[in-house]
């Protein structure tokens, strides 16, 4: 017999209330939970259709476990259930070892670098058609912003969409993925809005699925393409419907990841006009002007703009908690985690936790000055990709779009917040803003 705490009923508790979901302050209290000595911490969720325990695993060693050696023993298909529903398949995100590993190998070919270096000039022209319109004196919600051009960046590309199936897609997975206001909506309501908008959604999936399939593409260009021809050539359970469910995983995770940290860069742009301008000198120093961008391999070697997405990704990441439910009993520092508990990994609150970020709660670009930084960015200690096993297969192609989006923007325009002060990193499991990031546009 384990001689370990069951950690629903042992743990150290971080108290959480539907306000603090709102108002952005459920990684700090897990932090600070964290932060008194224990990585296995008890925030029970307040509301939703998985209310109740939650034991959340905080700091780089539970982050490795969780996502790593033992992460067959967090199923992250019963995680993501409440979240997402059963609806859309199964496919990467949401299913579990050994099926992830293999569905993974199968789509790899897709997201190589090689690969994605194909996309870079689509990425870049769909960059400056969203951007054009920002004439001066324009006020945008960077966030909506953003989460139009992520999602036409990722299914242009990676899935492999006509861009005249692209924005009635965007629509219906907005639907579902903005949720609904429970102080204003019955669960039911929103429900049978989501299902609605689901099978619109898969509709379009399927379609797009049978058109690849008449016309083949001479060779591989998206993950769509990549599955047509693994179908092909015998893979079994590659039916429309199967492939459908790919894609509409990819445009889940792909661009809502994306669409939270471009919007919240943006922002932060605003709030402190100091960096914009740095990062314009950094590019105009590098040989940066309106006639001759740089290109992605210049944009990578340029530090100050490395840092502010490192620091972006730290202090608001896409995930605030990435959510499993424990497929079997583990032990992990002197706790019990039962089979069958809800546990969030902490990604939010592990980039808080003083030991790694001293003032922690702060946007500071200097932390990454010390030659040190590798300590504090390595594996499992940044987790705005997750890590190990499961690290997010689109990081490189996030990561181009990211420094794209922040190099146009800085050397063309100023940028001004609409009201004073922050807004919430909202949310439990997905981050939203807590209100729209209203930004006003001023010329260089």
């Amino acid at each position: 017999m384990s001689e370990a705490r069951d950690a629903v009923a042992s743990a150290p508790r971080a108290e959480i209330n539907p306000a603090d979901i709102k108002s952005g302050q459920v990684a700090s209290r897990i932090a600070a939970a964290a932060n008194r000595g224990s990585s296995v911490v008890r925030a029970d969720i307040p509301l939703g259709p998985d209310s109740g325990p939650c034991i959340c695993l905080v700091g780089a060693q539970a982050a490795e476990m969780a996502l790593g050696a033992q992460r067959d023993a967090f199923s992250s298909d019963l995680g993501w259930r409440p979240i997402l529903g059963a609806g859309f398949g199964r496919a990467v995100l949401n299913v579990d070892e050994p099926i992830h590993s293999q569905q993974r190998r199968l789509i790899a070919p897709a997201f190589t670098t090689e690969f994605i270096e194909r996309y870079v000039g689509s990425i870049v022209s769909y960059v400056d058609a969203a951007l054009q319109p920002w004439l001066d004196g324009a006020v945008v919600d960077a966030y909506k912003e953003m989460r139009r051009l992520a999602f036409l960046a990722v299914g242009a590309t990676l899935g492999g969409l006509p861009e005249a199936r692209i924005d009635l897609a965007y629509r219906q997975l907005c639907v579902i993925l903005d949720g609904y206001d429970f102080e204003t909506e019955s669960r039911d309501d929103f429900l049978a809005r989501a299902a609605t908008a689901r099978e619109a959604l898969l509709s379009i999936l399927r379609e797009v699925v049978r058109e690849r399939r008449r016309r083949p593409a001479a060779e591989p260009r998206s993950v769509l393409d990549v599955l047509l021809a693994r179908a092909a050539a015998g893979e079994p359970e590659l039916g429309d419907e199967a492939i459908a469910g790919y894609l509409a995983i990819l445009l889940i995770a792909g661009h809502d990841t994306g669409a939270t940290m471009y919007g919240r860069a943006l922002y932060c742009l605003a709030l402190m006009p100091e960096i914009a301008d740095a990062l314009a000198r950094e590019l105009t120093a590098a040989g940066w002007s309106a006639s001759r961008p740089l290109s992605v391999v210049d944009l990578d070697r340029l530090p100050l703009l490395e840092r502010f997405m490192l620091e972006v990704g730290r202090l608001y990441p896409p995930l605030i908690n990435l959510p499993r439910v424990m497929a079997r009993d583990l032990d992990f520092a002197g706790y019990r985690l039962a089979a069958g508990t809800r546990v969030a990994i902490a990604i939010a609150a592990s980039h808080r936790l003083a030991a790694v970020h001293p003032h922690a709660e702060r946007f500071d670009l200097a932390r990454y000055d010390d030659p040190n930084t590798d300590r504090r960015t390595r594996p499992f200690l940044m987790l705005t990709f997750a890590g190990g096993g499961r690290m997010c297969m689109g990081m490189r192609f996030a990561q181009i779009e990211f420094k794209a989006i922040m190099a146009r923007v800085v050397s063309a325009m100023r940028l001004l917040p609409c009201a004073a002060g922050e807004i919430a990193h909202a949310g439990f499991w997905s981050a939203r803003p807590g209100a729209p990031l209203r930004i006003e546009v001023a010329s260089r």
